[in-house]
């Protein structure tokens, strides 16, 4: 047929296109069209650079907050009965 197919992004592209929306809300607009920051809204709005390294912060922060709290946890439970729990160092009966 002659037709050349486009070429398919690689599977990293595909990765973040699927996981991360566009946090651009400019959209495909020109340059010279787009509001400046206050323009036409509220002047503390988050940039996009921001809005991605807070994704970034809070998918670290997440898992760290709740391993804390299992261990929180976990060393309650070893206080209380002296038990490492898991089946690990508690007597026999």
């Amino acid at each position: 047929m002659g037709f050349d197919q486009p070429k398919k992004p690689g599977p990293w592209k595909r990765f973040k296109n699927r996981t991360f929306s566009n946090l651009n809300l400019n959209g495909r607009t020109p340059p010279r069209v787009q509001p400046q920051i206050g323009e036409w809204g509220p002047e503390k709005v988050p940039t996009t650079k921001q809005k991605k390294r807070m994704r970034i912060y809070v998918g670290i922060a997440l898992p760290v907050v709740m391993l804390a709290i299992f261990l929180l946890g976990w060393y309650v439970y070893y206080m209380m009965t002296g038990c490492y729990g898991f089946g690990l160092g508690c007597p026999t009966q």
